[in-house]
């Protein structure tokens, strides 16, 4: 083991670092996770996804999960879907988003508090959506993300900076299971960060027994807030050098690694 404090939560990164370009746990990962879980240690999965559409993957865990921080931190519940926190879009500023996605044709997900949807469908998308040609057909009342399909190489980015600037919400860059770039659009109260603080008060657990897992950037303020941050392989150089120490990535079982050397074999 790497240190004698006793960590009592983890939460995982699902695209990247629980899973790999296969968008499927391997077997050692879930062996690692459910064995922690088993030793009574609080498992979070952390995603841009709406909870919905985080559960299939998930479901290989069978019982290990405890809560699932969605939608880029602004929808956290426990495992069998009771609300922990929840902060929403302002309805007229997911509007607007929504608007975007229609006017530039972009593939979308997102999440409200009636379930997941798609726009167009998403082959990364798993798990039960509504598929919809426009966001007019979305109720928006408690939207808790939009992600849209875009990166700054397309022309229609500055357009969702300047909406996102103008509104004073929140907009981190993920990517999905397969490397597809995506800008999860939240409340500026949302994150990952502040969602896994969040979590921890709801278990009664101080950040500082906590271990965060995380391969991109938006896992970055988890990763500082946690008492050990560990960047995956393929991290970008800015999540390396906040993390304690870095593993391997997804596909070579990075995180399963990662469990054996912070936890020991238990």
């Amino acid at each position: 083991m790497v240190t004698s404090v006793r960590y009592r939560l983890a939460a995982f990164d699902i695209d990247g670092t629980l899973v790999g370009p296969s968008g499927k746990l391997s077997p050692a990962t879930i062996a690692a996770v459910e064995g922690l879980a088993a030793r009574g240690v609080v498992i979070a999965a952390a995603t841009a996804r709406p909870y919905e559409l985080a559960h299939p993957t998930l479901q290989p865990l069978r019982g290990a999960v405890s809560a699932v921080i969605a939608a880029a931190g602004a929808d956290i519940r426990h495992a069998n879907g009771e609300p922990i926190a929840q902060v929403v879009l302002p309805p007229e500023a997911a509007r607007a988003i929504a608007q975007l996605c229609d006017e530039h044709d972009w593939r979308a997900v997102g999440g409200t508090e009636e379930g997941a949807f798609r726009r167009l469908p998403t082959p990364e998308a798993r798990g039960p959506a509504a598929t919809v040609a426009s966001l007019t057909d979305v109720a928006l009342g408690r939207t808790y993300v939009i992600a849209p399909f875009t990166g700054p190489d397309d022309p229609g980015f500055a357009a969702l900076e300047s909406a996102v600037q103008a509104a004073g919400l929140r907009a981190e860059r993920a990517l999905t299971s397969s490397g597809r770039e995506i800008m999860a659009v939240t409340h500026a109260n949302a994150g990952k960060g502040p969602a896994l603080l969040r979590l921890c008060e709801a278990f009664a657990i101080p950040p500082g027994e906590a271990v965060a897992f995380g391969d991109t950037e938006v896992d970055l303020p988890m990763i500082e807030l946690a008492g050990m941050g560990v960047a995956m392989g393929d991290a970008p150089r800015a999540l390396k050098d906040a993390a304690d120490f870095v593993t391997g990535t997804a596909s070579e079982d990075g995180v399963a690694t990662a469990i054996q050397r912070v936890w020991g074999e238990g």
